[in-house]
């Protein structure tokens, strides 16, 4: 069986959503259900339930990774529901969880997770027209290491067959894991072999 390729929609919460954008992520998030994605927000109000509600609508699956201890503060359209009680660090997750990530519209929060992003070479397409930081960071790289370019789009259909192509070649590339997941497995493994070595004696 293969796994569903997981996609978070990153944007603005409800205070600062405009219609524009609210739209344009329902349709991403429909767009992504049709091509049978998981679709991961937030699961806050604004652009996170926008695309919740647009994957619901295509009967896709949903999942909303919340900042609080309760689930009961989630939108309606999260089919399974996450409550981290770390705040909002939980952005990490958003992104450690996703196969890459389309940028809806967006304020400071959103910038936080779009870093996350960068740094752990994950695949990212900016929707131009929502505004916000996606109309900021698109066709860019973050710094001088260049990395991994935040690709633009300018339809949501254009967002979604992006980040779906770049998604697939992410996950062909033999170097899967991120230069932190690399650090840390060698440091756990000469760890172990520390406390081998110790035994042994």
């Amino acid at each position: 069986m293969t796994k569903k390729i997981q996609i978070a929609v990153l944007g603005s919460s409800k205070s600062i959503c405009s219609k524009k954008a609210y739209q344009m992520a329902e349709k991403v998030g429909e767009e992504l259900a049709k091509k049978s994605c998981t679709v991961v927000t937030g699961g806050g109000k604004g652009v996170m339930e926008a695309a919740l509600k647009g994957a619901k609508k295509a009967g896709g699956l949903t999942v909303g990774i919340l900042p609080w201890e309760t689930t009961n503060l989630v939108n309606k359209y999260a089919d399974v529901v996450i409550a981290t009680g770390i705040g909002w660090s939980r952005n990490s997750i958003n992104l450690n969880t996703s196969d890459g990530a389309i940028i809806v519209e967006g304020g400071a929060g959103t910038l936080n997770e779009i870093t996350y992003g960068y740094i752990l070479n994950k695949p990212l397409v900016a929707l131009t027209p929502s505004g916000g930081i996606a109309e900021y960071v698109a066709d860019k790289y973050l710094d001088k290491r260049k990395t991994q370019k935040i690709i633009g789009a300018k339809t949501p259909e254009d967002a979604v067959k992006k980040i779906l192509k770049l998604a697939r070649e992410h996950k062909k590339k033999k170097h899967s894991l991120s230069k932190l997941d690399q650090e840390l497995m060698d440091l756990e493994k000469g760890a172990s072999q520390y406390i081998t070595k110790k035994r042994k004696k």
